[in-house]
């Protein structure tokens, strides 16, 4: 029909605007179907083949790009949740909180020959010979968080370390001056370079060489009363008894007795 009726004029006007209006209904009724398809033929896959939707859904999720995480803010902790940093919504300020800070360290310890073997050992002995007889055998920090026997630590430079600093460079910080580098390798042996410290706050809870440099130097002018900057649980504790989780109940026996 459309080969011998090609123009409005051949079928006449009112034919045509009958023709016209036919077509637009069958493409209005056309167009409708093929847009609901898709969505009917996904119904009927999830209930009739349930086990090849789940592949699909699957390699769609893996085409869109995992989101970026939100920036973490902090909200004031609630009764019972872990303990974040806060901010008083009252004054501004940041309110007092537990913070887990781990620490992995990588130590190079250079060849050495062992303490006792060193020219200037009987430096370091005598050294604490000489504070023992002048009653300056205790801990220079002396407070509240004090605990275990008073020993020797190396302030500036460690024993193990010697040959790897730069004794200009110390000369400079400390306002010494050595003449030559055996004027330095006993300094290093000296009190000049030795204070006393208790085995808390040397090598064990509170201790100089387990906590970041930073936090011990509070410790060191610790407030008698207060609780401490930071302090030191080994691993096994923290999983052992929860530390840090929020729970005072499950927080070191040692921080506890110093909270008190």
């Amino acid at each position: 029909m459309s080969k011998l009726f090609s123009s409005d004029e051949e079928v006449g006007p009112e034919e045509a605007h009958r023709r016209a209006q036919e077509e637009q209904k069958a493409e209005a009724v056309a167009k409708a179907p093929a847009k609901k398809a898709p969505a009917k033929k996904a119904a009927a896959a999830g209930e009739h083949e349930p086990a090849k939707a789940a592949p699909a859904a699957k390699k769609t999720a893996a085409a869109v790009p995992a989101p970026r995480a939100a920036t973490h803010t902090h909200e004031p902790v609630q009764s019972g949740s872990p303990t974040h940093p806060t901010v008083s919504k009252g004054t501004g300020k940041t309110l007092e909180h537990d913070q887990m800070l781990t620490v992995h360290i990588l130590t190079h310890v250079p060849e050495h020959s062992p303490r006792e073997d060193d020219p200037h050992y009987h430096l370091f002995e005598q050294a604490k010979s000489r504070l023992k007889r002048q009653g300056m055998w205790q801990c220079i920090i002396n407070d509240d968080l004090c605990d275990g026997e008073p020993e020797l630590h190396h302030t500036h430079v460690e024993f193990s370390q010697i040959n790897q600093v730069d004794e200009k460079k110390i000369m400079q910080a400390l306002g010494l001056h050595f003449e030559t580098d055996e004027d330095f390798q006993k300094w290093a042996e000296s009190p000049g370079n030795l204070e006393v410290l208790c085995a808390n706050h040397h090598r064990a809870h509170y201790g100089i060489h387990v906590i970041p440099g930073p936090l011990w130097e509070a410790l060191r002018f610790h407030k008698t009363g207060t609780g401490p900057a930071a302090e030191f649980v080994p691993a096994s504790q923290v999983e052992a008894d929860g530390a840090g989780s929020g729970d005072d109940e499950k927080k070191p026996a040692a921080k506890k007795a110093a909270a008190k």
